[in-house]
Parts: structure tokens; C-alpha cells; sequence
């Protein structure tokens, strides 16, 4: 087996995953403990995919499972090769002042399209290796705890923002499984922590970091940008111009200050949208324009109307007045939480 796993993980790396490791398919009892926890204290997401026994139960994913293979992909491209690629379309045509900020892991190309097949080749590849194995794979939308079961495959450890960090690419990687019947070398368990700081709960605007290690995702504004209905109003202003996601307590991690560069093109900024969008264009958005900009990216999952919610907000705490006919507008848009948002911003505005 240890040959095969050699072969597996090399097989992996030539897919294109920069880290593989391999862990058992044992429940991740600590993990539910934690859950448990947060479940009873009121902060645990609702985002969350399964309920909390499948979290962390892999044999619920997978009858027969032996083990689980944890990859890793880095989304952090050296803007070199930004330089290199195709030119910004849109934003560059438009004179607009008015950009938001995107999490850096909406840029490109959504992920669970760039690894979900080529986990589906991974599979394939055990598959063959070891006649009458099956296997199941995920990328997030799953109920499996990636963040536990790489942290236990040996792919990195825990920051206080509760991210996984790895040593060479730090917490800027997208993760993978791949549940497998094939009992395989299991890779040795790290118990390491991040340098505890202090900076990402600092930085948080929120207050989202209750605790080392702890998020309440009702305070995180990268789930506040992706909630639906109405922005509640004592989060817009701590919005600032973030269109999609958060990266504060990312940004401000020492480990990502010395992370290197992953060199996975699919992640680069998308060429209609760049990595600072102009609201603009994103207020204008028809749902076919949307489908050939946002909807290729992981912004796009949550549609349109959230995106020009937050754009109308962001327009408020720019604050400049010559975005009012733009707001002004919105205010007979048919969804009401962009309604509220554009009279929010007006009012904003105004104030000034």
C-alpha cells in the first residue's frame, strides 16, 4: 500500500493539487464536541451542509470508508502573472470611481468547478489501483469537516481565525476530499498552532473572533455578504466597499506575510470582473450578463440581487454624490432589500 500511495499522492500533485495527505476515516470526536458547543451557544452556521453527526462521521458519507485523502489547492496567484494575462474589459472602459472589494477567493474561476474533476480523476485513479474500492468526493458543499480532517491529514494547522494554514502556502488554499474503502498509510497528525498573535482578532471590524479559534459567523461579514434578505443596519457601515467576502483577518496574518505564490492560472481575476469591480457595472448586471461575469466566480453561487444589495451599500459609505442618481434608481427596484440598501445609502449620503 505504501507504494500506492507514493504513486497516489505523485498522481495527485500532477492534477494540480499543491498539497496532498492522507488521514483516517475515524469520527473526528473532538470536532463534535466543539459543534456541540457552538450549537448551544447559538453561533454555529447556517450554511453548514448535513447535520452534525454526518460532519463528522465520514462512514455516514461513505458506507465501507478506510480512508480519507485531503488535498489542497492555493488560490494565491502572483500578480506577475496577472500582468501576463488578458486585459480587464470592463473595468478599464468604465470611468467610474466607484469599485468594491472581492475576497481574494471569488477572483477567479469557481473553485468547485476547477476541483471536483480532477478529484473525479483521483478517484478514478484509486479506483483502478485497487479493483472493487469506491469512493465519494467533495469540495465544501459537502457535510464532511474538511478544516478538521486536513488538520488531521497533516496539511496544516489552526489559526486563531479558525482558517487552516499551511507552511507554504499559508491560508490561502481551497480544500478538497476524497473519501476511498482503500485502507491507505495514514499521514502523521501535527499538533502545531499559529503564532497566536492576536492580529486577525484585532483587525476583525466585526468582533466576529469571540474566542481563539472561535467565529460567530451572525457577526462575520464574509457571511454577512452572503446572507439573504435585508442587510441588518448596524453591519452596513463596518461593510466598507467589501462587495463579496472578507479577507481583514486573512490579510493581516503574519503567516500569509511570508506564503508563497500559487501558480494556478483558473484563479487569477476573472478579465470582465478584476479583483476591484466597479459597482457600476455591477448595479447594471443583467442576469445573462451576470451568468458570463459573477456566475463563472464563487460569488456567484448566492445570484445577482445580493451583489447589488452590497454594491448599494457600498455606494453609501463611499459616499460621494454623484452616485445618487445611481442609488435613486434603486429605489424602484422590485427586491426590497436593494430598496432598502439604496435608501439606506441615499440617506448616507445626505448625512454628510
Amino acid at each position: 500500500m505504501e507504494q500506492i500511495k507514493e504513486r497516489l499522492i505523485q498522481y495527485g500533485k500532477n492534477l494540480g493539487f499543491d498539497l496532498v495527505g492522507i488521514t483516517t476515516a475515524e469520527p473526528l470526536r473532538a470536532a463534535q464536541a466543539e459543534i456541540n458547543r457552538r450549537i448551544k451557544a447559538g453561533i454555529y452556521s447556517s450554511l453548514a451542509s448535513g447535520n452534525p453527526e454526518e460532519r463528522i462521521t465520514p462512514a455516514l458519507l461513505l458506507p465501507g470508508v478506510r480512508s480519507v485523502i485531503m488535498v489542497a489547492m492555493s488560490y494565491s496567484v502572483d500578480p506577475k502573472l496577472h500582468a501576463k494575462g488578458p486585459k480587464d474589459n470592463i473595468t478599464e472602459n468604465l470611468a467610474t470611481p466607484y469599485r468594491g472589494l472581492l475576497s481574494r477567493y471569488a477572483w477567479g474561476h469557481d473553485y468547485h468547478h476547477v476541483m471536483l474533476p480532477r478529484l473525479s480523476q483521483l478517484a478514478e485513479f484509486i479506483e483502478r489501483s485497487i479493483p472493487g474500492t469506491h469512493c465519494r468526493i467533495m469540495v465544501d458543499s459537502g457535510p464532511l469537516l474538511e478544516k478538521a480532517m486536513a488538520h488531521r491529514a497533516g496539511l496544516g494547522f489552526f489559526g486563531w481565525n479558525s482558517c487552516l494554514i499551511t507552511d507554504e502556502f499559508g491560508s490561502w488554499v481551497f480544500l478538497g476530499s476524497l473519501l476511498t474503502t482503500a485502507s491507505l498509510p495514514p499521514d502523521p497528525f501535527q499538533a502545531r498552532t499559529c503564532r497566536e498573535c492576536g492580529r486577525c482578532i484585532k483587525a476583525c471590524p466585526t468582533g466576529a473572533i469571540v474566542a481563539p479559534y472561535v467565529i460567530d459567523p451572525h457577526l462575520c461579514l464574509s457571511h454577512i455578504t452572503q446572507a439573504r434578505g435585508i442587510m441588518p443596519e448596524k453591519f452596513r457601515k463596518l461593510l466598507g466597499n467589501r462587495l463579496f467576502g472578507c479577507d481583514t483577518c486573512q490579510v493581516v496574518c503574519p503567516h500569509n506575510a511570508t506564503a508563497s505564490w500559487g501558480n494556478h492560472r483558473e484563479f487569477l481575476p476573472h478579465p470582465l470582473i478584476g479583483s476591484n469591480p466597479s459597482l457600476e457595472m455591477v448595479l447594471g448586471l443583467t442576469n445573462r450578463s451576470f451568468q458570463t461575469t459573477f456566475g463563472q466566480t464563487a460569488a456567484g453561487w448566492r445570484g445577482k440581487n445580493i451583489l447589488q444589495r452590497n454594491a448599494l451599500i457600498n455606494l453609501g459609505n463611499i459616499g460621494d454624490t454623484d452616485a445618487v442618481p445611481l442609488l435613486t434608481k434603486a429605489l424602484e427596484d422590485p427586491s426590497k432589500p436593494k430598496r432598502i440598501a439604496a435608501d439606506w445609502a441615499l440617506s448616507t449620503i445626505q448625512a454628510k
